[in-house]
């Protein structure tokens, strides 16, 4: 691989260059950016929440109502 900044050969796995430091390959990004939601995704996220509570809720209710008949028999 050769340097841009001076012209030295260095070898493939070499990040800068031995002789005049320079960087021989571009950096990674630090991390992939964040995405934005919308305002309809986040609508409808929130939609899907609250209806897994209710879900649940109601089913935990009639289990405990169906064991509280039980031991009342």
């Amino acid at each position: 691989m050769r340097c841009p900044r001076c012209g030295t050969e260095n070898p493939e796995r070499k990040i800068v260059c031995r002789k005049c430091g320079a960087r021989l390959r571009p950096t990674a990004p630090a991390s992939s950016p964040v995405t934005q939601e919308t305002e309809a995704e986040l609508m409808w996220r929130l939609r899907w929440d609250l209806l897994r509570v209710g879900v649940t809720f109601a089913l935990s209710a009639a289990v405990a109502v169906a064991l509280g008949l039980f031991v009342l028999r």
